[in-house]
Formats: C-alpha cells, sequence, structure tokens
C-alpha cells in the first residue's frame, strides 16, 4: 500500500533536471527523517526508473547539495538524510546508536519509491561511512553497494583511542548537538581554552560538559565507558555480520587520516572473516590526505607537500563505482587490482593484490638508535629515560603542522629519542612501524606515545606515523591490568598509522617516546579512571626505556623491497 500510495502520489509529475523534493521517511518506530531527493530529469510521457544513493548525516543534509545534484545528472536519484533527532528529522539523536536500524528501514523505503529501480547504495564520510557499517549489521535486502569513506570506528579511534579519550570529543558533541548554527567545530570555537584550563588548573576531564550543560547525558555516557566493552563492540559489525556481507564495498582513507585506523580496522574485520567471493569484491584507496582530503583531496596538508597525481577526482571515483555495481557497467581499468596506495614523494600509485607492508622488515634495536651516547663510552647505557610532570603548566599551540615540534615539551628531559643512522640511498617506508618496548616507572599508570619522524637536512622533522598506550590497558583493551612500580615490562605498539612515502638519501628517522599531548586527554599518572583525576592526584613520573640484551627493545621498520613485493602502477582519474 506503501509504495501504492507513492506511485499515485508522483505519478503524472514531470520533473526538471537537478529538481530536489523534501519528504519524511518513517521508520518502525514511527519516527521520521527528513529527507531531500534530487531527482533526475524525467522526459515528457517517460517513466524511467534509476538507482538510488543514499547520504546519511548528522551535520545538516543540506550539505549534500552539490553532490546530489551531481548524481542527479547521471541519472541517479540522490537521497540525504537527517540522522533523527537532527536537522529537520524527529526522535532523539544519540551518536553511533541509531543509524544501523535507522538505516535499513530508509533503504527499503526508498527501494520502493516510485522513480527507484530498487537497487540501492550507500555514500558518506567520517560518520556517515560508520553509519553504512552500522547497517550492515541488519542488512537490507536492497542495498546492493557502498562507499565508505574515511569511517570513524566507535570506541576504537574516536572519541576513544586505545581507551584515551580525545579533547575533541567534546568539542564535536557541542557542535553536533547545539541548535545554534553558528558554532563551529574545532580549535576555533572557544574549546581550545577551556582544555587549556582543564590540564593546567588539574579540574576533572569529566567536569568538561560543565561549559554546555546539554552535553551532559551523551558525554557522562561516554566517560563512563573507558575500556573497550560490549557498549562500543555493539556499536560495529560483529563477526557473523562480516560472514553475510555479499555487495561490493569501496573504503577509502589517507594517510593523515584521523579515522585511518578504523576505516583499517573494518576493512582487516572484512578480510578475517568474510567469504573469500565476497571480500574480492572489497577494494581499498589510501592516498596521502588528511581527514576532509579522503573528500576533497589537496595539494598541501600542512608543511607537506604532494604531487598533481595525489588530486584524485573523487566524485569521478563514485561515479565509476555506482556505474559499475549499480548500473553493470564495465569496472574502471584502475580497479583492476583491490588495493591501491599513493607513495608520498614519488607521487606514483601502486596496486597491491593485498594490503600488507614492505617485505624488507628492518629490525633496529633501540641501543643502536641512541642519540649522542658517545663514541669513547666504556659499556652500553642500558636505559634512557624522561620525566612527566602534569602539574608543570602548558601554553596553547600557536600552529599545528606536520612537524610534530609545536607540542613538544620545551624540556628535552620530558621526552626521548631515539635515531637511525641516514640513508645512503633512497628507500620507501610503506606500511605500519612496530615496536616492542621495554619499560619501567614509579607510576601504577600514565600514557605512552610513540612517534615516527622523517628529519632531513636543512628541514624541519615530518610526522610520519603515531601509535599510543595507556600503560594499565597494555595487554587488552577490554580490562586494566596492574602495573608493579619499577618492575621492567613490555609494551606492544602494533597499530602506528599506515605510512607510505619515499625517505631520501642523507635523511633519518627519529623516534620520539612522551607521556602527554594537547589534544589528548590529559594523565596524572593516578591508577583511578583517568576521566576523575584532577591535581589532587598528580604525581610526577619517571619513565624509564629499557634496552639491553636482557630487555631487547626495538622497532620494526617496514622498508618497500620492489624486486620482491608485487605492485603495479595506477592511473586514477585527476581533478583540479
Amino acid at each position: 500500500m506503501r509504495a501504492l500510495a507513492l506511485f499515485i502520489l508522483f505519478m503524472g509529475v514531470q520533473f526538471s533536471p537537478l529538481a530536489a523534493k523534501d519528504m519524511l521517511i518513517p521508520l518502525r518506530d514511527n519516527t521520521q527523517l527528513a529527507a531531500t531527493l534530487y531527482l533526475p530529469e524525467q522526459k515528457q510521457n517517460q517513466f524511467k526508473k534509476f538507482p538510488v544513493i543514499v547520504q546519511f548525516t548528522p551535520y545538516g543534509r543540506a550539505e549534500a547539495k552539490s553532490r546530489g545534484e551531481y548524481f542527479s545528472q547521471h541519472d541517479y536519484i540522490f537521497v540525504a538524510v537527517d540522522s533523527r533527532g537532527l536537522g529537520d528529522s524527529t526522535g532523539q539523536f544519540v551518536p553511533f546508536i541509531d543509524e544501523g536500524k535507522d538505516g535499513y528501514d530508509v533503504i527499503e523505503y526508498l527501494a520502493q519509491y516510485p522513480l527507484s529501480n530498487g537497487k540501492v547504495g550507500t555514500l558518506g564520510g567520517s560518520y556517515r561511512g560508520f553509519a553504512q557499517w552500522a547497517i550492515q549489521k541488519y542488512r537490507p535486502p536492497s542495498l546492493q553497494s557502498m562507499v565508505a569513506i574515511a569511517s570513524v570506528y566507535p570506541g576504537y579511534d574516536f572519541p576513544i583511542r586505545n581507551n584515551i579519550f580525545s579533547d575533541y570529543a567534546i568539542s564535536w558533541l557541542d557542535f553536533v548537538l547545539s541548535k545554534d548554527e553558528s558554532k563551529r567545530y574545532g580549535s576555533g570555537d572557544g574549546w581550545s581554552n577551556a582544555y587549556l584550563q582543564q590540564k593546567n588548573n588539574g579540574t576533572a576531564f569529566k567536569d568538561l560538559d560543565k561549559y554546555n550543560s546539554h552535553l551532559s547525558k551523551v558525554y557522562q555516557a561516554w566517560l563512563a565507558r573507558p575500556n573497550y566493552d560490549e557498549y562500543w563492540q555493539n556499536m560495529v559489525p560483529e563477526r557473523n555480520d562480516y560472514t553475510q556481507i555479499s555487495m561490493p564495498i569501496l573504503s577509502i582513507t589517507g594517510h593523515y587520516d584521523g579515522d585511518q585506523r578504523g576505516t583499517l580496522k573494518y576493512y582487516k574485520n572484512h578480510l578475517q572473516w568474510a567469504k573469500q567471493q565476497a571480500f574480492e569484491q572489497h577494494y581499498l584507496i589510501m592516498g596521502p590526505w588528511d581527514h576532509s582530503g579522503t573528500r576533497v583531496p589537496k595539494r598541501q596538508v600542512h608543511q607537506a607537500q604532494f604531487k598533481a597525481q595525489s588530486m584524485v577526482d573523487m566524485p569521478k571515483v563514485y561515479l565509476d563505482w555506482f556505474n559499475w555495481t549499480l548500473k553493470e557497467k564495465n569496472k574502471p581499468d584502475y580497479l583492476n587490482l583491490p588495493v591501491l596506495q599513493y607513495i608520498q614523494s614519488k607521487g606514483q600509485w601502486l596496486g597491491q593484490h593485498s594490503l600488507r607492508s614492505g617485505s624488507n622488515i628492518e629490525h633496529v634495536s633501540l641501543q643502536s638508535m641512541l642519540i649522542n651516547q658517545g663514541e669513547h663510552s666504556v659499556s652500553p647505557v642500558p636505559y634512557s629515560s624522561y620525566g612527566y610532570d602534569p602539574k608543570k603548566e602548558i601554553t596553547l599551540p600557536k600552529a599545528f603542522d606536520m612537524t610534530g615540534s609545536v607540542d613538544l615539551p620545551s624540556e628535552q628531559s620530558s621526552y626521548a629519542a631515539f635515531e637511525t643512522p641516514t640513508l645512503e640511498q633512497n628507500k620507501v617506508l610503506f606500511g605500519q612501524f612496530e615496536a616492542h618496548i621495554w619499560l619501567s616507572m614509579n607510576v601504577t599508570d600514565t600514557d605512552v606515545y610513540l612517534e615516527a619522524f622523517e628529519v632531513c637536512p636543512g628541514s624541519a622533522m615530518r610526522l610520519l606515523s603515531q601509535a599510543q598506550r595507556r600503560i594499565k590497558y597494555r595487554n587488552t583493551l577490554s580490562s586494566p591490568i596492574s602495573t608493579p612500580i619499577n618492575v621492567p615490562f613490555t609494551v606492544k605498539f602494533d597499530d602506528f598509522d599506515w605510512v607510505a612515502r619515499e625517505i631520501n638519501q642523507g635523511c633519518k628517522l627519529r623516534f620520539l617516546v612522551r607521556s602527554s599531548k594537547w589534544h589528548q586527554q590529559k594523565h596524572f599518572n593516578s591508577g583511578l579512571p583517568v576521566a576523575f583525576h584532577t591535581m589532587a592526584n598528580a604525581q610526577a613520573a619517571e619513565i624509564r626505556i629499557l634496552h639491553s640484551d636482557d630487555f631487547p627493545s626495538h622497532i620494526q621498520i617496514p622498508w618497500l623491497d620492489s624486486s620482491a613485493d608485487v605492485v603495479k602502477p595506477l592511473n586514477l582519474p585527476l581533478g583540479q
């Protein structure tokens, strides 16, 4: 009856090019989601049907206007949908909770739309990418294809990563939940001063929401779940869900994408649990982009500049993808291999048969990378150390760039540094670092950040990749473990950001270890839940990094061996 009513409503209506129609889509619980449909031209006395592409957004469906017009010009019905409780939709918005089942209802409703041919695809990045994966928990039968870009993986990369909350968690909530359209998300919205006050005054992280009381319920619910437990795990597909996925999927992320970790987690889960035939239709594109650049590539991210080959025409990629998966046209040539990666500095796209690091893995001991140890040392130094005192005031960074130096502690004693020898020839870093570090410390808990930089003569050092651990969650993110005072233990850093960059002759790699970063929740070195820490809990930490025969701390560096790693140069469609 619903389909018949829609058919009667729209029969006889002649749609002009780029026509946009607003409608309310009913859900199973009587909530109504506001949607804008961008409709292809329907010629006189013709009733042609088209595939549907849907984007779910918490940021207001008007953001999709140019995208909707683009796809309607190419004979697709494009539909932008406000998340429940936001924009013009009814209901209450609780981040990460309702997207899956709401998406199911919307997709099946639109599959019955009179101008729809019954084939539906989804598209979107960041939270909109998460929404697509959440829908896979419910698997609507009309969903035939998806393009998930820079996809958030709740509890795993946002609002916490390895159980360390991001300052931006509350800034994002403020932006999404506030009805004040003048508010802006990011460091320029007044939150930076709130972060600074919290860090220096020693008020509790949980009290940041007092700046905007309407945030309290969601923010406090998140902070009550500092472990990666079922609360977070239930928001995303489980093993059986991945097994049941049968549609083509295109995943897109970038080297500097804050949600690269989430995008690759979805990809690796699908690889692990999918049926082989289904996973063979999962493609991955990874370029030299930051979070926004995964949708609108740019030639520069702070001081990092890229060649023209990085400027991929993303709308064309989406169109090629949906023409293949929803219209049964030929698959584009650049998708002949399932993994497409951009090599920085070279300006070259390479295709892989599977996502894997370079095969030339160099195991480098920290002992061999000590800086200024001295040529005449009688014996190797058995450990390096640094201090982290949460009582020391910090200043607001004036700018953020790719050097990584803007928020380094001013005192060199507040971090430890290690360097490789200078390269004797150009080499390509390709994949993920992995580190096994032996530590001991005089406090029960703290955070440890391990960052990799490129250091070249005459240039500021450039951040390449980073990893982080909250020490009491070093073995598992699901439950804390105790840490004996001043007793050695090992920490494995195995989820560095993916890097693909040619390092030139004469340059070297530098690794820094520290215990605080500007945009991360401040740890006061107490064993209590960190969100409740105040300056009264603050303890100065002395952290030792052990590197000896008994405690062989080392880092694995993934170099690309072009003679052994099967890769193929590719040409993607380029824009301006």
